[in-house]
């Protein structure tokens, strides 16, 4: 197995234990704000929080899959092997980089879009 594929699973297994953690927060919020525990004003910060770490782990996201295509294309250059699966990681890590910065686009705009609505309601 290459180290290229261990980073890769490591670094998967790593996001989805945040993304899950994510989660569970998200769903401690919830159920604080069903039950009455928090008022308005700290859902709302701490759903502007949430997008802000969501964008966070995004970037992690994006910056990660950069670091295995350079891997994937710097280890092809080296060894001069630029068969099937180094063009298969390269299409595929390239294609996710697209659509992660399309989504990470649309985060930071939902981001801000909720900055400003929190800094006018004056949270």
């Amino acid at each position: 197995m290459s180290l290229i594929t261990v980073l890769g699973l490591l670094g998967g297994l790593v996001l989805v234990v945040m993304a899950k953690r994510a989660r569970k927060a998200a769903e401690r919020l919830l159920a604080d704000e069903r039950s009455g525990l928090v008022g308005p004003r700290e859902v709302a910060r701490a759903r502007v929080e949430q997008k802000r770490r969501s964008l966070r782990l995004g970037q992690l996201v994006c910056g990660f899959m950069g670091v295995l295509l350079v891997a994937v294309l710097g280890r092809a250059a080296v060894s001069g092997a630029w068969g099937g699966t180094t063009l298969y990681y390269a299409a595929v890590f390239g294609v996710l980089l697209v659509v992660g910065a399309l989504v990470l686009v649309r985060v930071a705009a939902e981001v801000r879009a909720a900055e400003q609505e929190l800094d006018a309601s004056g949270g």
